[in-house]
């Protein structure tokens, strides 16, 4: 069975196309349709599919190398015989770079020609397509390729960061913001956000250089084993990209999950990290420092006070006849009223001073920056505070405590080390026990 083409001729010189037609019409299979100007060709194509369209360079509307331009431009997909006059190489060349597939001179068209042109410039198109398909799928494939080792450098980059030892997870998560833009081929338009839910981070978040947020994101939860951490969110400042291109894709949305599942792997680490450093060093009932922690980080206030000179003062603490609390009301309400106590002396301290629990119902406080004049104005406060302090325990009445205070200030000119300063503190704090009990003695 022989398969119809359909052909195109454009030409507005009547005799022209009455020759032309005629020829065209000779050959088997062909029908041939006829349009005048560049406007009636344009809207014939857009109607009906032509396999062929034979193009006069001169149109009422157009001329020369505009008319193969704006008709390719057109119809990119048909095939276009240029018909001319003029004998001229130059304007051949310039015409098939332009779109067209072949050239032909009107004053040499025949049948025969017509039939060679028409099956050369189909062929010709069609081998076209074929290498500009090849070309496109090439240039995909090496785009999907690129994408792809971005993405698996991005990983390998988060992963050899979130894995280090050495980094403190808010440096950690830092790098990973500035690294995950780099999986994107813009990355320069890329955002990305990490939030913390478990107050592992100062600020609760880290966020790359410039983010800003935009409805325009790729995001995914972050767990911590089973616990939900945190959130990934990667946002378009320049808009979302068009369908297909460099996001959104399933492979993207695939990125960033994995890498929500790595940052809460780590995430899990460090949890584990804080509750591992925090039973090291904390009291587990009053959160208070341990005794040993305590003592380190006394020893470190006391050199750097050594260091610029600085005054320096220390605290024992005792809860006046605190086994009574015990005996009369229970362990249970010995350990609310611990608890208590070490409340309000967190109320009362500043942050930069250091408390410890030294065992049972002693505690130990480091007041850096304080001489024994300010120390024993905090003591009071303290003592003061806790004798009208009613702590409520249980369904019975609440508690009443008072403490005794021994203070020292260190005399670091003198050489005196932690260990002499806390013995002289203690020596005070038996003194205002032995005075009565809830008051505060200095030290000698």
């Amino acid at each position: 069975m022989t398969t119809t083409q359909h052909a195109l001729l454009v030409e507005d010189s009547p005799t022209q196309a009455l020759l032309i037609m005629a020829e065209l019409e000779r050959l088997p299979g062909i029908e041939v349709e006829h349009a005048t100007n560049l406007a009636s060709a344009l809207e014939a194509i857009a109607k009906k599919r032509f396999d062929a369209v034979f193009l006069d360079l001169t149109l009422p509307d157009s001329v020369g190398d505009e008319t193969v331009r704006r008709f390719c431009g057109a119809a990119p997909e048909l095939a276009v015989v240029v018909l001319t006059n003029q004998d001229d190489d130059q304007q051949a060349m310039s015409a098939l770079e332009q779109g067209a597939q072949d050239y032909m001179l009107k004053a040499r068209i025949d049948s025969s020609s017509l039939s060679r042109s028409l099956r050369y410039s189909i062929h010709r198109k069609r081998a076209e397509i074929q290498v500009r398909d090849a070309r496109d799928a090439a240039l995909e494939a090496n785009r999907q390729l690129e994408r792809r080792m971005r993405q698996i450098n991005c990983l390998y980059g988060v992963s050899r960061v979130l894995e280090s030892h050495e980094l403190p997870l808010q440096v950690a998560l830092e790098e990973v913001a500035s690294l995950v833009p780099s999986a994107w081929l813009r990355s320069e338009t890329i955002g990305v956000r990490l939030t913390c839910l478990n107050g592992l981070l100062p600020m609760g978040y880290v966020e790359s250089q410039g983010f800003v947020e935009t409805p325009w994101r790729l995001e995914a939860q972050v767990f911590a084993g089973s616990i939900p951490a945190g959130r990934i969110e990667i946002c378009w400042t320049e808009g979302r990209p068009a369908e297909g291109d460099e996001a959104f894709a399933a492979t993207e949305r695939e990125l960033v999950r994995e890498l929500a599942r790595r940052i809460g792997l780590a995430m899990e680490r460090a949890c584990v990290q804080k509750e591992l450093v925090q039973l090291a060093t904390t009291d587990f009932l009053t959160a208070a420092f341990n005794r040993r922690h305590f003592l380190q980080l006394a020893g470190a206030e006391l050199a750097r006070a050594g260091r610029y000179g600085r005054p320096v003062a220390v605290m024992m603490l005792d809860i006046d006849h605190f086994k009574r609390v015990n005996d009369e009301r229970g362990h249970a309400a010995g350990d609310e009223s611990l608890k208590a106590f070490v409340n309000l002396l967190r109320d009362v301290l500043r942050d930069q001073d250091r408390l410890g629990r030294m065992g049972g119902e002693e505690f130990a406080v480091v007041l850096p920056e304080t001489s024994m004049e300010a120390a024993m104005v905090v003591a009071e406060r303290v003592r003061s505070r806790l004798a009208l302090l009613d702590i409520p325990v249980g369904s019975g009445a609440p508690v009443r405590l008072t403490t005794s205070i021994g203070i020292a200030e260190c005399k670091i000119r003198d050489g005196e080390g932690l260990e002499a300063c806390l013995s002289r503190a203690d020596v005070a704090l038996y003194r205002a026990k032995a005075l009565g009990r809830n008051r505060t003695e200095a030290a000698e």
